[in-house]
């Protein structure tokens, strides 16, 4: 172990996959040791107010100063990781333009879960998604997305593995904070808790990269972590 990897890291997010498993993963991947707090939404109003910008994920290192930024996060894994293979240099444009790829299908499904948490944003009323217009309406954008829009993600990030030596998304035999990055990203569309998205919809949508999940969530440091790999039936 490095002096780096000897500190004390502690990861604070919800109790939920979100930003915070990219960072857990890359941890359970390098075999960096962390303390995972998991935080509960009722403790979450008090702890709110102590953060510097009142989010989550944090990570404090020896307990001080907290750091915020889930990507920031991810990065500094990856530059302490021992094994060296989460964030190697001559690898990191590819890692990064792949991280970017899954940014913006994350920032392109975001609209479809804000409309229902958030209605204002969009120029509704706060209670929009509670009436039968605000219903059909959310209805209608989740499965017009995942109709259209999944579909065209998940080719771009085929190809990028097929290009790659089809294993992971950067190539060679280990994954990489993308890899971090991409599974939690992929896998919230299959794990049926979203109104109107079919559960199996990336199986049907591309059998390629439901395979590829499949095969990350088969790891040994991976294996047992999820009921169900990719999710659905």
């Amino acid at each position: 172990m490095t002096e780096q990897t000897n500190k004390k890291l502690k990861l604070t997010y919800f109790d939920i996959e979100g930003a915070g498993e990219p960072v857990r993963l890359a941890f359970i991947l390098a075999g960096i040791p962390f303390e995972d707090e998991r935080v509960t939404f009722p403790q979450w109003a008090d702890l709110k107010t102590k953060t510097p910008y009142g989010q989550l994920p944090l990570l404090s290192i020896e307990d001080e100063e907290m750091k915020t930024q889930s990507g920031a996060m991810l990065r500094y894994v990856g530059s302490i990781d021992p094994t060296d293979t989460l964030y190697p240099k001559d690898k990191l444009y590819d890692i990064e333009e792949a991280i970017g790829l899954v940014g913006d299908m994350q920032n392109s499904w975001s609209p479809m879960i804000y409309m229902s948490m958030r209605p204002k944003k969009f120029g509704y009323p706060e209670d929009f998604a509670k009436t039968p217009e605000g219903k059909a309406k959310v209805e209608g954008m989740r499965k017009e997305w995942i109709t259209n829009e999944l579909p065209l993600f998940l080719s771009y990030l085929e190809s990028m593995i097929k290009k790659n030596g089809g294993t992971y998304l950067c190539g060679g035999d280990k994954p990489s904070l993308a890899d971090c990055m991409a599974i939690p990203a992929i896998r919230v569309y299959t794990r049926g808790h979203i109104d109107f998205v079919d559960a199996n919809c990336v199986k049907e949508s591309s059998p390629y990269i439901a395979a590829y999940v499949e095969r990350f969530c088969a790891l040994p440091e991976i294996d047992g972590r999820y009921l169900n790999g990719l999710g659905g039936d």
